[in-house]
Formats: structure tokens, sequence, C-alpha cells
């Protein structure tokens, strides 16, 4: 049993870093996609990228991917991930 929890423990561990590392990734993704638009969608996906990003920032990082996975429909975009 203790080396399941371990084993638990290192994978929750890895899948962690793993988001740590796309957030900006997928920030920068709808970033580009918004350069220089002025359209509501636009306008509202960047909005949500800044929020990702403050989350990631504070290591919130599965919920900075979920927003911008949310920004990214905003724009209907398909975000590249790791």
């Amino acid at each position: 049993m203790k080396k399941i929890m371990m084993a638990l423990v290192l994978v929750l561990a890895t899948a962690g870093a793993a988001f740590a590392n796309q957030c900006p990734l997928l920030v920068k993704q709808i970033e580009d996609a918004t350069a220089g638009k002025t359209d509501d969608a636009s306008k509202k996906a960047v909005a949500m990228a800044a929020e990702a990003k403050a989350l990631h920032a504070a290591g919130k990082h599965a919920e900075s991917v979920a927003k911008a996975d949310e920004a990214a429909k905003a724009i209907n975009l398909t975000l590249k991930k790791k």
C-alpha cells in the first residue's frame, strides 16, 4: 500500500510540473492570435488570458490552463498543448 501511495504522489507531482510549464505557452498562443485585433471576442480572450497568467503566477496551474482553454474557445482557437 505504501508503494502505491508513493507512486500516486509522484504522478501528481509530475502532472503539476507539466501544467506549470504549459501555462505561459498557452497564454502566448492566445496573445499572438489576438494581437492587433479589437473585436469583442478578442478583447474578452485577452482579458481571460491575463487572468490565466495571474493564476499561473499564484501557483494555480490547473485553473490557469482551464482559463486559457476558455479564452481560446472565445476566439475559436485550438491551443497546442504539450
